[in-house]
């Protein structure tokens, strides 16, 4: 059994350890003998492979290895180990088996010494990463195109290059039983709400996992319960949008490992917005009233087409209704609308798993089996194929900013509603969406603020985005419990 401090022999302390790794392969135990006036057995244990093995070798082995000169001090052997041999900047000690195990995974260097009840841990880690790119979930024709990494200490560097106050401050916790994974709560001190903060390290401090795979579960409990189809937490792979998040007053949640940030909290309108609308002068007053149209359309639209179809022809020209409502055509609407909405899904979801030279015989696929062959052979009514095409464009305009799930919820729903009831049954399960959206809170603030309760100070960069000088000297508050 492993005992939770270390002995004093070296070699039970060497053999726990490798029995707590079952004896892998890449363990690697380096013995050496000192230099120094009374040599000690050292033993150097780090793990292969994710450990920078030239700064071991220049920093730990050789100066162990050459000549001790300072025997006239009083210091204990492991104290002039860290004060006048090793020469990187931040060595640790303990004498916890649970810590050492920890540094091991970690990517540290450990050093053992016989007959010392204590480890020396050097910080040597160093993780394969790919090169900083763009990021392509939310590009933009103008501003920064750099996008954060898999790397936690990355991404810190990179908002820390633009956000150059002392007040930036970065708080690290660890998630995971089996495995133990590194999340950062990132916030300017001053700006943020300190009734915001207080409740994110709430939530995150009831999360028990055995391990952080993604940063979906972390999302999950910060938008706390019940579950809600709306995104309550929204992520950002942008480094420009991840800071002007933090001088907003909100909160950043980086997970090791994952190439993007949580942003917390989210309300309606943030789906609405867009990185370059800071950067370009055109569609300031139209960008996101179009966007606000497209999630309209794209809920709502084939619904209103149905409830058209079944209950109201009469109350339009005949002309319009011989043109727009299904007559010859072998399927009813409801089923022309459903069946293509549920082929469209189909090919989207091919689209992200089948190898990318497929892709485009896929599309060809598509075209010919939902255009063209369907409208000839009178499956389907001409204008149920462009209702569902303006659908499909209208929903995919907000998918990087999470509103899909939304939408694919409520568009079948209000589908159903309308082949039943009509516009009567539409108007009264909007009504009651709109009433479930304001009683959504997201961390404490109402989801739908600043529209209600309605907050005119904080119009200015919600509908339309507002004159910069203004947005950048204003302060951003939130309406809480």
């Amino acid at each position: 059994m492993i005992k939770k401090e270390l002995l004093e022999c070296l070699q039970e302390n060497i053999s726990n350890i490798k029995n707590t790794f079952h004896h892998t392969t890449d363990l690697i135990v380096r013995k050496i003998k000192t230099g120094f006036e009374n040599s000690f057995d050292i033993n150097i244990v780090y793990l292969d492979g994710i450990i920078d093995t030239d700064l071991v070798q220049e920093y730990v082995v050789k100066p162990l290895l050459e000549p001790f000169k300072t025997v006239e001090f009083k210091e204990s052997i492991i104290d002039q180990m860290i004060e006048r041999i090793f020469e990187t900047v931040d060595v640790q000690t303990t004498c916890q088996y649970k810590d050492l195990i920890d540094a091991i995974v970690q990517g540290n260097t450990i050093i053992l010494i016989n007959g010392y009840r204590k480890g020396i841990i050097i910080p040597s880690a160093k993780w394969k990463e790919r090169s900083l790119e763009e990021s392509l979930g939310e590009r933009s024709p103008k501003g920064p195109v750099i996008g954060l990494t898999e790397q936690m200490k990355t991404n810190i560097n990179l908002l820390r290059s633009t956000i150059k106050t002392p007040d930036f401050c970065v708080q690290t916790m660890e998630f995971g039983t089996i495995s133990k994974t590194t999340v950062s709560i990132l916030f300017i001190e001053g700006i943020v709400d300190k009734g915001i903060l207080l409740e994110v390290r709430k939530r995150l401090e009831s999360l028990k996992i055995k391990y952080v795979l993604n940063s979906k579960v972390v999302e999950d409990v910060l938008e706390g319960k019940p579950r809600t189809i709306f995104n309550l937490a929204r992520t950002s792979g942008r480094i420009d949008g991840v800071v002007s998040s933090l001088y907003e007053g909100r909160i950043i949640i980086l997970v090791d490992g994952i190439p993007h940030a949580i942003i917390t909290p989210t309300l309606f309108m943030d789906l609405f917005q867009s990185p370059d609308e800071y950067h370009l002068k055109m569609g300031r007053f139209t960008n996101r009233i179009l966007r606000m149209i497209c999630f309209i359309l794209s809920v709502y639209l084939p619904s209103i087409y149905i409830a058209i179809a079944n209950f109201h022809q009469e109350n339009i020209p005949d002309k319009i209704s011989k043109a727009l409502i299904s007559k010859g055509e072998l399927l009813p609407s409801f089923w022309e609308i459903a069946i293509l909405l549920f082929f469209i899904r189909i090919l989207l979801d091919a689209s992200f798993r089948i190898p990318k030279n497929a892709v485009i015989l896929l599309s060809l696929i598509g075209t010919i089996v939902v255009g063209e062959t369907a409208v000839t052979a009178k499956l389907v009514h001409p204008v149920s194929l462009i209702l569902v095409g303006i659908t499909t464009i209208s929903s995919l305009l907000l998918a990087n900013r999470g509103m899909l799930a939304a939408e694919n919820t409520l568009r079948p729903i209000f589908l159903i509603i309308a082949n039943f009831f009509g516009f009567n049954g539409l108007i009264i399960s909007a009504t009651i969406q709109i009433i479930y959206m304001v009683s959504i809170k997201s961390l404490g603030v109402p989801y739908l603020s600043p529209l209600l309760p309605f907050r005119i100070q904080e119009l200015k960069d919600t509908i339309y985005r507002g004159d910069l000088q203004t947005l950048i000297n204003s302060k951003h508050t939130y309406k809480d419990d």
